[in-house]
């Protein structure tokens, strides 16, 4: 029992010294503990951990969704990104007062609209009764020099940059929208359902409109935008008493003829913000085509002011200025005049063509054709026309002249340069064909190699062309072999990958890269097989036939050099012997479709087949490619679908020499 006497005394004593050590100062925490919360929670933007560290008064005085709220609502309409506290130091303290400490340092808000760097103060304050340090909190802690003030963002846009044709003349360009909208108080709800045919919208939809918490009075509702609407159209609205305005909106010259190569633009989404840097809600963006290709380039910067400004909204301060800054202007290769005369007579038809210069690849027009309006999407397109778009099976929507494609027979002019080149071959010996069709031995069974023109009598390689035997070049790919004709064909650019300043699909010449079968290989001599290449890589590999043997790189900015993709495709000697066996193909085989009094035409037809059997006609696509031998500054492909009724290639060449008529007016 002495023990336990002994033991109550010390613990009194040691309590007793305890507090003594406290209360005098001692044994206080440090405030540099304070300070590291504070920073730490603050940089971590954990504002709630930030409200127990503030002193009694500051408590008083700020609320806590005064701290917490208000401090996240501003960083988050800047897009604060980072917030670091740099440079933290004491100052100097009164002697005489070591209950309070001021710490100074550097801010630095990493923003959506840049960097803001600020001079900080951390006021800190010791609480006897607490035995600790908190923090002397003022919205001078949100943004050095807010005060009571509060914080404004005024936005400003540049100008979008726009796309030139060859001449300068503008393609996609800053331009106006019409709206058509009701003036509040003048018209009734009633009155805007009345409207409802007429703007092709749903009753809902206006009901919506009209019941918006923002509207008041005297102000103009927008309901629906168009690019323009037509004299009678305008004429209805004026009678339902709806109002037109104009605003600043894109244009497009060329309309359904450059959907394909412009693209269009449009409100930014949520999954397209994810994915890039510096766009806002409501920004405008690239959503396909030379619009979306060269987005980073066309987009404009925005333009802001932060201030800080007092109740009456004058600005106390300046805290970051840019101006606005306008995108960059693109011209093209492309000739605008030449993509409307072709698209015109081709629009009611469905398939591509491709205008270049065989000089150095630029592309002067590139077409895909039916093509819907980029205004459709612009301005809204309904579900009902998108899945008529969708479905329809001349695939309006599928960009056709970069996609690879069966070539048909104007594979013919590459299996003649293989052929060409190779040592066995002889191009003046000919080869003794009769018959409609032809099949190596009987290992084929019931397929054979059919030919449109049947004529029973010997062919070199150029009466071939010029009447565009399929037996004559199966037979000239057998004869080469699967190996050499595969190996030709990679000397030609097939299966390359393109890397040009508008991406091109990689042409195959099986869809496993290797030629396994006879009938495969006779198949591919002639254009059908397992063959596809785009329109552009065809024409520019045609092109080479017309500048003395290089392929040139196809290209679409005038800024961009030309580069020769592949150099000496064959020889001068056999380039020659092509060009006269295309204009054969003109002169001989297609006089009435093609050839003309003011051009000297030379081209090679082709004709793709799409069927379950040889016992049954498929649908055919008829392949033009052509240009004039006295000027040879623009070769011109195009191919059309379902011609198989229609005269087949004859139609093609029939549309390269109307195209030419109107070029020639």
């Amino acid at each position: 029992m002495k023990k336990f006497l002994w033991v109550i005394p010390i613990v009194l004593i040691l309590g007793v010294g305890l507090y003594f050590l406290m209360t005098s100062g001692l044994f206080q925490k440090s405030e540099e503990e304070t300070l590291d919360r504070f920073t730490e929670s603050y940089q971590n933007e954990d504002y709630e951990d930030i409200y127990p560290l503030l002193s009694a008064s500051a408590k008083e005085e700020y609320p806590e969704e005064e701290v917490v709220d208000r401090n996240r609502s501003l960083y988050e309409s800047l897009g604060v990104e980072t917030a670091t506290l740099e440079d933290i130091k004491g100052v100097e303290s009164n002697e005489e007062n070591d209950q309070e400490k001021r710490y100074t340092g550097d801010l630095v808000l990493d923003t959506r609209y840049g960097e803001m760097s600020r001079e900080y103060t951390i006021d800190l304050s010791y609480n006897e009764e607490e035995n600790d340090w908190f923090i002397e909190w003022t919205p001078d802690m949100i943004i050095p020099g807010l005060a009571d003030n509060e914080l404004r963002i005024d936005v400003s846009k540049g100008q979008r940059g726009e796309i030139l044709d060859r001449n300068g003349d503008k393609l996609a360009f800053n331009g106006t929208k019409e709206t058509v909208g009701y003036i509040a108080g003048r018209l009734d709800e009633s009155g805007l359902l009345e409207a409802a045919e007429a703007l092709d919208m749903g009753e809902e939809s206006l009901q919506n409109i009209f019941n918006e918490a923002w509207i008041e009075d005297g102000m103009f509702v927008p309901v629906k935008d168009a690019h323009r609407f037509d004299e009678e159209t305008r004429e209805g609205f004026q009678d339902l008493g709806l109002t037109i305005q104009e605003s600043p909106a894109r244009e497009y010259a060329l309309e359904d003829a450059g959907f394909h190569l412009l693209g269009y633009i449009g409100p930014i989404t949520a999954e397209e913000m994810e994915e890039r840097d510096g766009y806002t809600s409501g920004d405008m963006i690239g959503k396909r085509g030379a619009e979306r290709l060269y987005e980073d380039r066309l987009r404009p910067e925005g333009g802001r002011t932060v201030s800080i400004v007092d109740e009456s909204g004058n600005t106390v301060e300046e805290l970051m200025k840019a101006e606005p800054q306008d995108g960059e202007d693109i011209q093209l290769t492309i000739d605008g005049s030449l993509q409307s005369t072709i698209y015109s007579h081709l629009e009611e038809d469905a398939g591509a063509s491709v205008a270049m210069d065989p000089g150095n690849g630029e592309m002067l027009a590139t077409v895909s054709y039916p093509s819907p309006s980029p205004y459709d999407f612009m301005f809204g397109i309904n579900q009902e026309d998108y899945e008529t778009l969708e479905t329809d099976e001349d695939n309006p929507l599928l960009n056709k002249f970069n996609r690879t494609t069966s070539p048909g027979s104007t594979q013919k002019i590459l299996t003649s340069i293989i052929a060409m080149n190779s040592d066995d071959f002889n191009k003046n010996e000919t080869m003794e064909i009769t018959g409609k069709g032809w099949q190596q031995d009987e290992s084929w069974g019931g397929y054979e190699v059919n030919r449109y023109h049947v004529m029973d009598e010997p062919f070199d390689l150029k009466k071939a062309l010029t009447y565009s035997d399929n037996i004559y070049f199966a037979r000239t790919a057998l004869e080469l072999g699967a190996e050499e004709f595969t190996s030709g064909m990679e000397a030609l650019g097939i299966g390359e990958e393109y890397d040009t300043d508008y991406p091109i699909y990689t042409s195959q010449v099986s869809n496993d890269g290797t030629i396994e079968s006879d009938i495969l290989l006779a198949d591919t001599g002639y254009g059908q097989g397992e063959l596809m290449i785009s329109p552009i890589q065809i024409t520019a590999i045609y092109g080479a036939v017309l500048n003395g043997g290089d392929i040139y790189e196809p290209h679409l900015l005038r800024e961009s050099e030309e580069n020769v993709q592949i150099e000496g495709i064959t020889s001068q000697e056999n380039l020659d012997y092509l060009e006269e066996a295309m204009r054969d193909v003109v002169r001989l085989n297609h006089p009435d479709d093609v050839e003309r009094p003011y051009a000297r035409f030379a081209g090679k037809t082709g004709t793709s087949e799409n069927k379950t059997s040889q016992d049954t006609r498929g649908e055919e696509t008829g392949w033009f490619i052509g240009y004039d031998q006295n000027s040879k500054d623009m070769i011109i492909s195009l191919y059309v679908e379902d011609v198989e009724d229609r005269g087949m290639s004859e139609y093609s060449a029939k549309k390269f020499a109307e195209i030419h008529d109107e070029l020639n007016e």
